[in-house]
């Protein structure tokens, strides 16, 4: 069976996770316009990509009254048919809509949320206190309520977390932001800008950002990452041996669809002080720049963490002193914009990867901003046909695990509820949402989906004292009524609790789609 490591464990094989992990994720081209079923279906989807699309005039301001007409989508040049076309006013929520929590997400599904990250893993310690600053300076100037939920993620040494759930209440943000203090970046000092300590920093960053997608996949609505700090560390893959080059583009191409898949825009700040770096690249126009000097990849050369923020439709900010207007700048763009969608006229070619998308506008003076492409993938995932191949995906898996257990963002990939067994203290039932799981036709006509769930006991100090790990099958028939079909596929599972376990948290993970849920059992003195 599977174990579980903590962070620190699973930082040197990450790289290898997030290479294999490309087959496993969702591929962009089975993309539809988010939804999801009444009942748990077998169904062939169509090639849909999903653009989200923030336009501007010449001074920078939203222009929110566009028509469908007014956009034509290229991809590699080819013109595209825009299948489904959204207003920025349909993703607006009212004041009165109240969200305190990740659940409180399901009143307004299609609405955009922020999530600020603070990167304290690689930015300077002095740095963090001007980043501070901009953001406390940026959220006293906005209303009571924000426009949208809003949610504060910190990157650390060791962990990544949340410090405040998602809420539109500004006081709330605030009071939490003036009793965090931030460590000290121990692994920047130690690191410096190459070696192995470099290379575990840019895998504990690709990985925060995959945990961000894969924990909030479960809201079909826009994300809106504001990222705060310098990000990983930039490598020059043509310096590097061939296979240390592949890693990294695969690690690359393989973070950059899962942000795509989830919806995420990223948007880089970088708060250091009289800096003398340059970004080459901040911009979707950079990147086409960039795609058209090195081929048909834009990512051939120098790979930075800058070059994830036009990549999913983004922009980069680097050494200003407005680092509140550029915070304020980037969440604006996250709750006005149209979304559009178009199947795709190319077949999916490998031996050119990378798609590049362009979005033009049939007005002078107005800029479309949106995701520069994508990868392709392989219409489909083999089976482990290899020892290597089994190791490697247990590693995702040991590594998805890992990551929901020892963190305290709730996943909702797939919704998830937990009840304890009146007749016994260490069994538990995990309800998941059963609409959410990828079912797949079994030769008698019926339903099957594949999980695999972990059990992790905590103590009060958060440390993990005992766990559990069950691959298990939920079962339903096609022939029911919709009426009969289960709301919910029950998984029952007994786990050790020590005395000193505090708390339990289950992660499931769907074995097709590697959707995670996540659900939290308080203990209190009931063991």
């Amino acid at each position: 069976m599977f174990s579980i490591c903590r962070m620190s464990h699973c930082e040197l094989f990450l790289l290898v996770v997030l290479i294999g992990s490309s087959a496993a994720a969702q591929s962009p081209d089975n993309q539809d316009h988010p939804s999801r079923s009444e009942t748990p279906k077998f169904t062939v989807t169509t090639r849909l990509v999903v653009l989200d699309v923030a336009v501007t005039d010449k001074s920078g301001n939203a222009i929110p009254d566009l028509k469908q007409e007014d956009f034509a989508i290229y991809e590699d040049k080819v013109p595209q048919k825009i299948r489904y076309f959204e207003v920025p006013a349909q993703h607006r929520l009212t004041p009165e809509l109240r969200v305190e929590s990740t659940t409180d997400l399901a009143k307004a599904p299609e609405a955009p949320v922020t999530i600020l990250v603070l990167d304290e893993l690689n930015t300077r310690y002095e740095d963090m206190s001007f980043a501070r600053y901009a953001l406390e300076k940026y959220l006293t100037s906005q209303p009571a309520v924000l426009p949208q939920p809003v949610t504060l993620l910190v990157v650390g040494n060791t962990k990544f977390q949340v410090l405040q759930d998602y809420t539109r209440d500004r006081q709330a943000i605030l009071k939490v932001l003036a009793k965090h203090f931030p460590d000290y970046p121990w692994r920047l000092v130690q690191s410096g800008k190459s070696g192995p300590g470099a290379a575990e920093r840019l895998a504990m960053s690709i990985g925060s950002l995959e945990q961000i997608a894969q924990a909030t996949s479960g809201h079909p609505g826009r994300k809106n990452v504001v990222w705060v700090g310098r990000g990983f560390p930039s490598v020059n893959t043509k310096e590097s041996t061939d296979k240390e080059a592949d890693v990294i583009k695969s690690a690359l191409a393989h973070v950059i669809n899962v942000l795509r898949d989830a919806r995420i825009t990223l948007t880089m700040i970088d708060p250091t002080i009289n800096a003398v770096d340059t970004v080459e690249i901040a911009s979707t126009d950079d990147l086409d720049a960039a795609e058209d000097s090195n081929g048909s990849d834009p990512f051939a050369g120098d790979i930075n963490f800058q070059l994830l923020a036009p990549a999913t439709g983004g922009r980069v900010y680097f050494s200003r002193n407005d680092v509140d207007a550029e915070i304020g700048t980037s969440i604006r763009d996250g709750n006005q914009y149209y979304t559009l969608s178009y199947a795709p006229s190319n077949g999916n070619d490998l031996a050119q990867p990378y798609r590049r998308i362009s979005v033009k506008i049939d007005r002078p003076g107005l800029t479309a901003t949106t995701r520069n492409g994508y990868y392709i993938q392989a219409e489909h995932s083999a089976p482990p046909s290899t020892s290597k191949d089994l190791l490697d995906l247990r590693a995702r898996i040991a590594f998805d695990l890992d990551s929901a257990a020892n963190s305290n963002i709730a996943y909702i990939g797939l919704p998830s509820t937990v009840s304890r067994l009146s007749s016994r203290i260490d069994t538990f039932v995990v309800h998941v949402d059963s609409r959410a799981l990828n079912w797949r036709e079994m030769p008698d006509g019926s339903l099957q989906a594949e999980v695999t769930l972990l059990a992790g006991s905590f103590s009060k100090q958060n440390r993990l004292v005992a766990h559990t790990v069950q691959e298990m099958t939920a079962h339903t028939r096609t022939s029911q009524p919709q009426s009969a079909q289960p709301a919910t596929a029950d998984f029952t599972i007994t786990t050790t609790i020590p005395k000193d376990a505090a708390r339990v948290r289950f992660v499931v993970r769907d074995a097709a789609s590697r959707k995670l849920g996540t659900a939290d059992f308080s203990l209190g003195g009931s063991h």
